[in-house]
């Protein structure tokens, strides 16, 4: 036990005592409460998780990262969707899909994925794009209908779109502002 906390102790992060909240802290937290207003005033979406995180995921250093990070979440989210929605059609024509050879099919799926984005040369909608598929894939597969999938994934692109324009607006808009009043 002595060697483990000495270990943790060895490779904790340095405390910054001299940190200041700086102006992407802000916008962050302020792209969070428009998507939460947004999801309050239109009736509370399902996921109003995903389109928080995709604002914050779209908010980068510069206004280029942020448009950039946006595209290829988008990207990433409707070919993830797409796959997901394809991974529901073939569990449908296989027996034994929702015992558990879904653990095997939305793996396989991934591979499909992965490939996709890589020879796209989409390597930044990788990620994403897998997460949406076992998202699509495992939330609607094993009690959906395709319809239901093709509903699902339809409104996770919309949420996804919404945090992205809010999260790449709020990493542009106080940068253009500052500029007009100078």
């Amino acid at each position: 036990m002595k060697r483990l906390i000495e270990a943790l102790k060895n490779h904790a992060p340095a405390v910054d005592t001299h940190y200041r909240i700086g102006m992407r802290v802000v916008k962050t937290a302020a792209a969070v409460m428009i998507c939460m207003l947004i999801a309050l005033f239109f009736g509370g979406w399902e996921s109003k998780t995903i389109t928080t995180v995709s604002a914050i995921v779209t908010i980068r250093p510069t206004q280029g990262e942020s448009v950039h990070t946006g595209i290829f979440r988008m990207l990433g989210t409707f070919i993830g969707g797409a796959l997901g929605v394809l991974t529901v059609i073939i569990g449908l024509f296989l027996p034994f899909y929702t015992d558990g050879l879904f653990v095997i099919v939305i793996p396989l799926m991934l591979i499909v994925n992965l490939y996709i984005c890589n020879i796209l040369n989409m390597q930044d909608s990788c990620a994403i794009s897998c997460i949406v598929t076992i998202i699509v894939a495992s939330h609607v597969a094993l009690d959906a209908t395709v319809s239901e999938a093709l509903i699902f994934t339809v409104l996770r692109l919309r949420d996804t779109l919404i945090g992205v324009i809010i999260g790449t607006g709020m990493n542009i808009l106080p940068e253009k502002l500052s500029n007009k009043s100078t």
